[in-house]
């Protein structure tokens, strides 16, 4: 099975699979797609921690943990009433006790790489997890299920479109991207319009996701945008690594890390979106 055929199947198995847990479990404002947010966030942690253990700075164990109930926690405080602040509260604990642990740290006792070790556990607990609580968010919305699915079908009709049309007509525009050579201007093209018409067309089948076409368009070009540099910052991650996937659970496209880095940058902008102007 080629690499293109191997990226659609895992489209045509994964949308389907978790559109079923959008809109047809939306039970307890959406607990399960909130759960399920919690694992990939959780292996996506993991992953970003061993992207540091492959350049020599180790992460402690519970900082997957932590950056894992980050969607949790936004979906208590939104639909418990408990205070605005309860993610602000959690994130300055967790930082104390990674600082405070790094005191007590003996793996060198000149602390030489104590800097790089809390850059390390910081951006392990900050990346993925911090991202993805707008996924969750969009919970706390009108329609939360319609506009849950089809902020997924936007990422990945925007990923699937640049892969297919950069794979077949963008050999010539590659190396444009130093952090990933293989991504071509005519996949980014592709994928850029192709979510905008796609959002027009929800629109239009579905006006209750946006207000306008102005708003449609909007959000298509924050997810055409964004998805492309959530995969590139991602692609970055792992060329400082020196891997070339962050992990292989995923047929086509490697590890978690590799499938959820373009739907985490995408969620914030999106969500403010139809927060403010839907």
């Amino acid at each position: 099975m080629t690499s293109i055929q191997s990226r659609i199947l895992t489209f045509a198995v994964g949308v389907p699979g978790i559109s079923a847990i959008i809109l047809f479990f939306p039970q307890g404002n959406h607990l399960l797609f909130t759960l399920f947010t919690v694992v990939f966030i959780y292996l996506g942690s993991r992953e970003t921690a061993n992207l540091f253990r492959q350049k020599g700075y180790s992460v402690p164990f519970f900082v997957p943990f932590s950056a894992a109930l980050f969607p949790f926690l936004t979906w208590t405080g939104m639909h418990f009433g408990i205070s605005g602040r309860l993610i602000e509260y959690y994130t300055v604990l967790v930082l104390m006790f990674i600082l405070m642990r790094e005191i007590q740290n003996s793996e060198d006792r000149d602390f030489s790489s104590s800097l790089l070790r809390i850059g390390a556990s910081f951006t392990t607990f900050f990346y993925p997890a911090f991202f993805s609580i707008y996924a969750v968010r969009i919970t706390g919305l009108e329609h939360p299920g319609l506009r849950l699915f089809t902020f997924l079908i936007l990422v990945f009709a925007n990923d699937t479109a640049a892969y297919i049309f950069g794979s077949l007509f963008g050999r010539k525009s590659r190396r444009l991207f130093k952090a990933s050579p293989n991504k071509s201007l005519v996949g980014f093209g592709s994928g850029f319009i192709v979510t905008i018409i796609i959002a027009a067309l929800i629109h239009y089948l579905l006006p209750v996701i946006f207000t306008s076409i102005y708003v449609a368009c909007a959000a298509g070009v924050s997810v055409g945008l964004t998805a492309i540099i959530g995969d590139l910052a991602e692609s970055a991650l792992k060329r400082s690594a020196v891997i070339k996937d962050s992990g292989d659970v995923i047929p086509g496209r490697g590890g978690i890390l590799d499938s959820i880095d373009s739907i985490i940058f995408s969620a914030p902008l999106y969500f403010l979106i139809l927060n403010y102007f839907s």
